[in-house]
Order: C-alpha cells, then sequence, then structure tokens
C-alpha cells in the first residue's frame, strides 16, 4: 500500500471520493525497479525524506500485505458499508433507504432515520438527509459516515451538490480500506470538474487509536489528481505528541507512478571512513527509465557522488553506475572512482539473449574502502564480458568476449586470467526417428590473449553417439565421444611450438536402478528408495604437455563431479581414465504429501590405472579410490532441517571436506542457524557459522552472526544488535566487525534503523545485508 503520509494515503483514498466516479485506470506497464513515488519537499532536506517513501519496490515472496500489520488488532471498528437492494440496480442510479421520508417536488425534501444512499460504489449514511431539488443538492448530518472503494469517512456533515459535482465534508475521521492508516480532518472538499481535493486540519497514523505512537499533522492538502500530484503544507511529525520534524511544503504523487525526489536518507559510521551519511535523489525519466543521484558525505575522505541510471523494456533492460570521490583525504588526494555497466536483452523471440557487462574501478584498494560486505572486499577481479547465446529445440549457440580487471595486486602477471578475444560455441543434436541413438556434435573455438603468457587459438570438436534404454525401474545411457583439439599458438618465449592438436576417443556408460519399498516409523507411512548407480568410464592416456593451459582447471570433488566425464574444466586437458563410479541414495519420503524427511547419497570412484594427464608442476595421481563422499539431508519436523556433506580420502587417511548446518526456523520472525566447514587446500579452512534471529520479550528480537577461524582463531564477522516491533513503528540497532582484506585489517560499523510502518524510515539501511549475513532472515521492516 503506497503510504507517504498523505503522500499515497489520499493519493489512492480520496481520489476515490469523486462522485463522477472517474477512476484512473493507468494500465501503462511500468518496470518493478525502485519503490514507485519518490517525492520532493523544498525544506526540510535531509529529515524530510522520511516523510514519503518510495511505494511498490520489491517482491513479496513469503509476505503477504497483511504481513507487517500482524501485531496490530485484529479488527478496525469500521462502520459497515450500505450496498443496492439488487445487484441488478443502474450503478449510475441513486437508491436512497429511510425510515420515513417526505418529499417535495421543486422544494426541499426529506429523509429520516438511518438513510442511506448509494450511488455507484459510493454510500452515504446519516440520521437526516435533505434533498434540495432546485439547488440538485444532498445535504447528511449527525453521524455522518461515506463509503468508496478505498476508505470510509466519518463526519458531523456533508454537502453532496450534484450540478457542481462538489462533495463538502467537515470534522471527521477518515479509514483505508486497504492497509492500516487512519486519521482525522476538519474538513475535505472535492472538486470533481477541476479534479481537485482539498483537506485540511489533517492527521494520518496507521497506529491503533487506543496507542497513537506517532501521527503526521498538516495545515492543508491540496491534490490535483489529474496532474497526479499532491502538496501539502505545514506538515509535522509527531511521536507520542512531540513534534520531531516540521516541513514547511511537501510535494508528493497521487498514483503509482513514480515521480522525482528525494528518498530516505542513510546515516551510519565506520572506523575506515568516519561519519557516512547518503541523501539520494530520485529521477523519473520515463515510465521504463529512471536515475538515482546519491550525494554521500564520508567525513574522513570527503564528498563522492553515487550515480545509477537503469533503464527497462519488454526486451531488455540494464543499468550503468558511476562513483565518483575527487580528492580522498585518506589517500593522499587521490580521486577514487567505479564505472559498471549491465545490460541484458532477449532477441529471435527470446530464443537469443544477449549479456554485457562493463566495470572498472579506480584502484586496486577501492571495494576495501567502500565495500559493505566481505563478499566485496574480497574481490580480486571484475569482469567484463559480452555473452551472446541462442537455442532452438535441439540446437545450442554461444559467443563470448572476456577480460578482467585485476584488483588484487598479490596476483602476478603470469598468474593473471587470459582474455578470450572471443569464444564461440556450438552444440546441436540430431534425433533419428524411431531410435535410441542420438548424434550430438560439439564445437568450440576460441581465442586466447595475455600480455605476459602465451597467447593462440583453439579449436575443438567433439562428435558424441549416445544411446538411452529407459524403463520405469531402470535407465542405461552409452556415450562414445571423440574429442579433437588444434591450436596455434604465438609464444615469445618458445616453449610451445606453432601448432599442436590431441585426439582422444572417450567411452562411458552410466546405469542406473531405482527401487522402493513401503517403510513405517512411529505409527507413520512412509515411501523409502533404492537408487544404486554404477558409471563406467574409458579414455586412453594421450600425451598433452606440449599443449598450453589457457583454461584448464582440475574439478574439485563432489557427488555431482563423480559422474563426469572429464575430470578437467575447459578444455586444454582431456583426462585419462580408467574407472568406475559407485554410488547409492536413499530417500524417506512421507506418502501423505510426498515431502522428503531424509536423504542419504553416498559414492566413490575405483581407479583401474593411474592417471598420468596432469596440469603443469602436478604430478601423476597412482590412488586405486578417490575420496569417499557422502551427502546426507534431513527434515526434521516442519521446523528444522539439517545438511551435511563429508569427503573422506582413504590413501591419507584424512577428512579433506567436510560441512554441517542445522537450521530452525519456525516461522519468518525466528530463525538459527549453526554451521560447520572444513577444507584441506592450499590454505586449510576451518570455520564455524552461528546466526540467528530470535524474539526475546514480547515484540523485542536478538540478532546476530558469529563467523569465526578455527585456524587463526579470530573472529572474520560478529554482528550483533536488537530488533523492536510494533503495531506501526520498529527499531533496529546493529553492530558489525568484518574482516576486509588478506592482510587482517577489520571494519567496523553501527547502524541505526528507525521505521514507520506505511509512512517509511530513518537511519542507515541494513536489512540488506542482514540477509547476506543471516540465511533465511526476512527483514521486518519490508
Amino acid at each position: 500500500m503506497p503510504a507517504q503520509v498523505i503522500c499515497d494515503i489520499f493519493s489512492r483514498t480520496l481520489i476515490t471520493l469523486r462522485i463522477s466516479a472517474l477512476m484512473n485506470n493507468d494500465k501503462t506497464w511500468r518496470p518493478p525497479i525502485r519503490r514507485q513515488g519518490a517525492f520532493t519537499y523544498l525544506a526540510g532536506l535531509l529529515l524530510g525524506a522520511a516523510l514519503c517513501k518510495p511505494a511498490g519496490a520489491g517482491i513479496l515472496t513469503e509476505r503477504s500485505d497483511d504481513y507487517q500489520w500482524r501485531l496490530c488488532p485484529a479488527e478496525r471498528l469500521i462502520p459497515l458499508r450500505p450496498g443496492y437492494t439488487d445487484s441488478t440496480i443502474d450503478p449510475e442510479s441513486i437508491e436512497i433507504r429511510a425510515d420515513s421520508s417526505r418529499l417535495v417536488e421543486g422544494g426541499l425534501s426529506q429523509f429520516t432515520g438511518d438513510v442511506e444512499l448509494i450511488r455507484g460504489e459510493q454510500s452515504i449514511r446519516a440520521e437526516v438527509m435533505t434533498y434540495d431539488d432546485a439547488a440538485n443538492m444532498f445535504r447528511a448530518e449527525g453521524r455522518t459516515h461515506i463509503w468508496n472503494s478505498g476508505m470510509t469517512w466519518s463526519g458531523e456533515s456533508v454537502v453532496y451538490d450534484l450540478d457542481a459535482e462538489t462533495i463538502d465534508l467537515d470534522a471527521g475521521r477518515y479509514w483505508l480500506l486497504n492497509g492500516r492508516g487512519r486519521g482525522y480532518a476538519l474538513n475535505l472538499h472535492h472538486d470533481a470538474v477541476a479534479d481537485i481535493t482539498e483537506l485540511k486540519g489533517v492527521d494520518y497514523s496507521t497506529c491503533p487509536l487506543s496507542d497513537e505512537s506517532w501521527r503526521v499533522s498538516a495545515s492543508t492538502i491540496k491534490l490535483n489528481h489529474e496532474k497526479d500530484r499532491g502538496a501539502a503544507v505545514n506538515a509535522v511529525l509527531r511521536v507520542r505528541d512531540i513534534p520531531v520534524f516540521y516541513f514547511p511544503y511537501i510535494s508528493f504523487p497521487l498514483s503509482d507512478k513514480r515521480k522525482s525526489g528525494f528518498l530516505a536518507p542513510s546515516l551510519g559510521s565506520s572506523n575506515r571512513s568516519g561519519l557516512d551519511t547518503r541523501v539520494p535523489y530520485y529521477w523519473n525519466i520515463a515510465p521504463n527509465h529512471d536515475a538515482t543521484l546519491t550525494p554521500r558525505v564520508l567525513a574522513d575522505r570527503g564528498m563522492m557522488l553515487e550515480t545509477e541510471y537503469r533503464y527497462l523494456q519488454s526486451d531488455y533492460q540494464g543499468r550503468a553506475n558511476v562513483e565518483y570521490l575527487p580528492g580522498d583525504d585518506l589517500a593522499g588526494g587521490q580521486d577514487r572512482s567505479l564505472l559498471g555497466l549491465t545490460h541484458e536483452h532477449y532477441l529471435f523471440g527470446r530464443r537469443g539473449y544477449a549479456f554485457l557487462t562493463l566495470n572498472n574501478v579506480s584502484d586496486d584498494e577501492y571495494f576495501e574502502d567502500f565495500g559493505g560486505n566481505i563478499a566485496a572486499t574480497s574481490q580480486r577481479f571484475l569482469n567484463r564480458e559480452f555473452n551472446f547465446r541462442y537455442r532452438e529445440r535441439n540446437t545450442f549457440v554461444r559467443v563470448i568476449a572476456q577480460s578482467y580487471q585485476t584488483i588484487d595486486p598479490t596476483i602476478p602477471d603470469r598468474a593473471k586470467p587470459y582474455r578470450l578475444l572471443p569464444r564461440l560455441q556450438y552444440r546441436g543434436a540430431f534425433p533419428i526417428t524411431g531410435s535410441r541413438f542420438l548424434p550430438i556434435m560439439q564445437a568450440e573455438t576460441t581465442y586466447f590473449d595475455h600480455d605476459s603468457e602465451v597467447a593462440g587459438g583453439r579449436l575443438n570438436l567433439s562428435p558424441t553417439l549416445q544411446y538411452r534404454y529407459i524403463k520405469p525401474f531402470f535407465a542405461v545411457t552409452n556415450r562414445i565421444t571423440l574429442h579433437h583439439s588444434e591450436y596455434l599458438l604465438d609464444d615469445p618465449a618458445a616453449q610451445f611450438d606453432d601448432r599442436e592438436s590431441r585426439t582422444v576417443p572417450v567411452a562411458s556408460v552410466d546405469a542406473s536402478l531405482f527401487a522402493e519399498r513401503d517403510l513405517s516409523l512411529f505409527e507413520h507411512s512412509y515411501l523409502q528408495t533404492f537408487e544404486p548407480r554404477l558409471f563406467y568410464l574409458f579414455a586412453p592416456h594421450v600425451p598433452q604437455e606440449t599443449i598450453p593451459r589457457f583454461d584448464g582447471n582440475l574439478l574439485e570433488t563432489s557427488f555431482r563431479n563423480i559422474f563426469r566425464e572429464n575430470r578437467f574444466s575447459g578444455g586444454d586437458r582431456i583426462g585419462d581414465a580408467n574407472q568406475v563410479t559407485a554410488a547409492v541414495t536413499s530417500r524417506i519420503l512421507d506418502t501423505q504429501n510426498g515431502r522428503e524427511l531424509g536423504r542419504l547419497s553416498v559414492g566413490q570412484i575405483f581407479f583401474f590405472r593411474d592417471r598420468e594427464v596432469t596440469l603443469p608442476n602436478v604430478s601423476e595421481v597412482d590412488d586405486s579410490v578417490s575420496e569417499l563422499i557422502a551427502e546426507a539431508a534431513m527434515n526434521l519436523g516442519a521446523d528444522w532441517s539439517l545438511r551435511g556433506t563429508v569427503q573422506w580420502d582413504p590413501n591419507r587417511p584424512r577428512t579433506e571436506k567436510a560441512a554441517a548446518q542445522l537450521r530452525f526456523r519456525p516461522g519468518l520472525d525466528t530463525v538459527f542457524n549453526i554451521g560447520y566447514r572444513l577444507r584441506r587446500a592450499r590454505t586449510d579452512v576451518e570455520q564455524t557459522d552461528l546466526s540467528f534471529r530470535l524474539p526475546i520479550l514480547g515484540n523485542l528480537a536478538i540478532i546476530g552472526r558469529w563467523n569465526f577461524s578455527l585456524i587463526d582463531k579470530r573472529s572474520l564477522e560478529t554482528i550483533g544488535g536488537i530488533e523492536f516491533e510494533s503495531c506501526c513503528w520498529g527499531l533496529r540497532v546493529a553492530g558489525r566487525r568484518f574482516l576486509r582484506n588478506a592482510e587482517g585489517q577489520f571494519d567496523t560499523g553501527v547502524f541505526v534503523e528507525v521505521e514507520f510502518r506505511g509512512l517509511g524510515g530513518v537511519g542507515q539501511k541494513s536489512g540488506s545485508f542482514l540477509r547476506r549475513a543471516i540465511a533465511g532472515y526476512h527483514d521486518p521492516f519490508e
């Protein structure tokens, strides 16, 4: 519900009071890329943005519009609306019901005793109603109520002029039917001809009348429905009757159409940059174009400008970002900047898709100084890519051009990734009618460019013949592929010949069986499955040491990867193999609802010979078996879930990888996660992770995360805070300390946010990083 104070409040609701019943039915498609309806004000620049929150941004997932009002009283005492006695009555006609009436043609008719007037979606009820036939005017008095599709009004008197198409209401309260908005106004005058509504002495709040924590008052509000604009004069935000903010003048939208203006400011601080203040200005360029200009004041660094431009059409969308800080005081007066562009485009009836991203920062430490989380500050490369793909029923084509900006100064030039200039990929399947055989053709050609390493082009051709035999309980897939590669190289160091080639045949057989049985646990009926799988792979050893490594890497061992035909990614290495993978999966399913109670998968590769094909500076592998991989998942009732995986190497023996997470989530308000992660690599990783949002006292909840490195014996990220919610307002205070670079430097920040439901918020927005830090967290203020 748009509820910007008197902003959108009256925009959607009082517009329906027009006697002409001419509703705003603008069907213009609008992109969901910004909360629609920003506002403009002439004074109170910084704090004024709290008054009108942009409406319409974000997509509700598990929550309905009623979720944010769950703490409010169940019912509001809103008078019931009368309707036509017969549903077939013409909506433009007027029906009047009363206990008694006195009709005078050409004079003054009177209706008394629970009088009801209905015309279309509008109804009026009063103790006494008179109709002046000569003036063509109704007057209602004594506990008068008016209803329309958006609100209910209860006042002292109403004057309804049918000729002038005006309506005047005196001294009354109103209730919004969509949401929790309510308030009081001394007078409302609506002119249907000019399409203007004017209110005087207006109050608005979303709080219950019995506990009005805040309200907004304005001396005058004028709404121009034709231009979808409104203005309020002398607006005051009061908290517990104490004036907090004063706004001499406010301009705001009257519909879902977006409008230029300032958004809610953001206030915060960090030990890296000091006090951090943002005041975004939203520019509504067109229904499918917008921009946000954000002056950002960093107390210890200077003034920064952040800009974002966005556009959206039915077939394409994109955004451009520019950030600029002239003369950073903490970087010796260095200018700091970021440039970013992303574009997505659907072509050929959405069979084609094009993606473009360009990114650049002024220096290697940009994200360390201005990034807000570990993921941002730990970036090593910025992607620059053009990617086009086209897909038909049995055909797939892709074109990629890609390069990177390296922003990790510790990476030597020789270790920087190759540029793809470009890469062309093709995959085609050619089904044979009435046959189980399926010929497949895959082809790829790429030119790899590098400043200090060997460069050149590579052509890969991989024709495949596949045969599949499928039954409800059994499936076998046989494949034979011939991988042929040609290299044309440019090597200034003369380590490789100008031309290299390689041909490797690969054959595989993949067989799986599905069986099931009835199972009874705790007097409940379940279904248990038994799904064994055997995967045989053969590829002869073909020497490949004379071929450079452009994009080849050894794949991580995982349950999914033990069924791949090549243990290397990219196209530089085709692994030799004579091996069989044995695995089994068993599931327990609830027969009443199909819900999976638990799942266990175990698998391992058995090698019949050593693997001789390796990457440069890596010795061949002679283990007879791979790591034993086990994955498990359990749903312990509706609220508890457990996930885990273990990779144990019997050749060492030791555990190479392990991960486990226990989650308790009984509802949107509560979540508790505890996890563990172990990984043996060049740099070992062993961490614990605890995160939660837990209600403790009434509407007060605690939030937190503790990500701890057991090897380094230090915290990587620590978050702690509280959240308070009531029916109509909320408060969040959170502190955060996280590791921002490999040198062990930390950043610390404090976030304070106050939210007035249906109105807006003030403070440093912290919901986005809390969602990243606490798995399953839902922001109660959205």
